[in-house]
């Protein structure tokens, strides 16, 4: 099992057991304006766990609550901006299955990508995570072939290639280091080097002391 996947229940879970906590303390059955108005108060202060058990509230009072899916589309965003990109993607996932449609699906999917695009640099080693993420990236570009959205998502896919082939090189150094010559070839082989030599990419910095354990 993927970190990520037993990490963002756990997550969730503290969400929902802090939320429990609050309603202990007298906050429970109060409407749903109640709720999202201190979602976004808390977004503002800055006080992401905070906002995050008023949703918990939210969504366990008022489940068909019009306000329901702004309260997740927030809230995502915010924890994108904060740089909490698996709770982010929980956020756009939620908002996928429950309130998906013809008219948003793109957009939402899109934020989703996005989140993992700008938590590439959290998962620079996870060869898992460039795989399904480019899986994500096709899936997209197969299903929303007209969306407005196809150009950002292509210029997501185009780095998230180099940053798979990085990935590769490392790995072919550590098996040549290794004299392991027929695992170097292995990875060699997936090394996209069209792209490569049309975009000719600035490796990314690595300081030493971190070279020096890894590659």
């Amino acid at each position: 099992m993927r970190f990520s996947q037993w990490l963002l229940p756990m997550v969730v879970g503290a969400i929902i057991f802090s939320a429990c906590d609050k309603k202990e303390k007298n906050e429970f059955n109060k409407p749903a304006a109640y709720w999202y108005q201190n979602i976004v108060k808390e977004i503002k202060f800055g006080n992401l766990e905070g906002a995050d058990n008023f949703y918990a509230s939210l969504q366990s009072e008022h489940i068909n609550s019009p306000l329901l899916p702004d309260a997740m589309l927030i809230l995502g965003q915010a924890h994108m901006r904060k740089e909490e990109y698996l709770l982010a993607e929980f956020y756009f996932d939620e908002y996928l299955k429950r309130f998906g449609n013809a008219q948003n699906a793109d957009y939402i999917t899109y934020l989703k990508l996005q989140s993992r695009y700008y938590g590439i640099k959290n998962s620079s080693k996870d060869q898992e995570f460039f795989s399904d993420s480019l899986g994500a990236f096709d899936n997209f570009l197969d299903r929303f072939p007209t969306s407005r959205y196809v150009p950002f998502v292509q210029s997501m896919q185009v780095r998230f290639v180099l940053g798979q082939n990085e990935l590769n090189k490392g790995i072919v150094n550590v098996y040549t280091k290794q004299h392991k010559q027929e695992a170097a070839q292995k990875y060699l082989d997936r090394i996209d080097d069209e792209l490569e030599s049309s975009t000719k990419p600035t490796p990314s910095h690595i300081p030493w002391y971190v070279r020096m354990f890894n590659w």
